[in-house]
């Protein structure tokens, strides 16, 4: 439904609980669930050459975030948000996708960091500019996101970077800025909402933030699930 919602796993319920899993880095991984007994879940892996299962339990810390499609035209001044983009030579910042935090999880995940081959910016939505009064679906969004530290982006640049920490906690090397991206039509917008584990439903699309316990086992500590997609009913042959 939704291919590549990205992190969730931006998302700082997710972030905040894999801050408990301490005992190993946070791994991350975008998968197919295929099965889940109430205590583990059976998992496919949708980038990997191999698809040999992997099983990773869940825990009462684990937790969880169930994404839905959204039109661009539903995200206003004030909310936060997050994109994950790619960044042109020109500085220019384009979406593949744009995920809606619900104002439970406001404030999580801010910053700018970078995913895989992608940069996530989560921040306040400062402005919202559409291509025209008649076509909402796409145009220009202004995130305004506080950051860990301000470095060089070439000759008379700077960019603000990493993520940022509580107020009461961040270094005098925190920045803040607005970053201006472009919303295309092809981009894919989720709106997320924080949940339970009835969303671990086989057939979903999950990103699990997970990391392996001193007992061997591999733990969630945070997942983000997307519906399995709908499927269409064959109408019957006349006998």
């Amino acid at each position: 439904m939704i291919h590549r919602v990205a992190i969730l796993l931006a998302c700082a319920a997710v972030l905040t609980a894999a801050q408990s899993f301490a005992a190993e880095p946070v791994v991350r991984m975008k998968a197919k669930l295929t099965a889940f007994d109430g205590q583990a879940m059976t998992l496919e892996s949708i980038k990997a050459a191999s698809k040999e299962p992997l099983t990773v339990f869940i825990t009462p810390q684990t937790r969880y975030v169930g994404a839905s499609r959204a039109r661009f035209d539903s995200i206003k001044t004030g909310d936060y948000a997050g994109a994950a983009v790619t960044v042109g030579r020109n500085g220019v910042m384009r979406a593949s996708d744009v995920y809606l935090y619900p104002p439970a999880l406001r404030g999580s995940g801010e910053g700018r960091f970078p995913d895989a081959d992608r940069v996530i910016i989560n921040g306040a939505v400062a402005a919202v500019q559409f291509t025209s009064a008649d076509d909402r679906n796409d145009g220009t969004m202004t995130l305004h996101y506080r950051g860990a530290v301000l470095n060089s982006a070439g000759p008379g640049r700077t960019v603000c970077e990493g993520r940022a920490l509580p107020p009461a906690y961040a270094s005098p090397l925190a920045c803040a800025a607005d970053a201006m991206i472009e919303v295309m039509p092809g981009s894919q917008i989720a709106a997320l909402a924080v949940g339970d584990k009835s969303l671990l439903v086989p057939g979903a699309l999950v990103t699990v933030a997970m990391t392996r316990q001193a007992d061997g086992r591999t733990v969630a500590a945070g997942v983000t699930v997307e519906p399995p997609p709908a499927t269409v009913e064959k109408p019957q042959s006349p006998n």
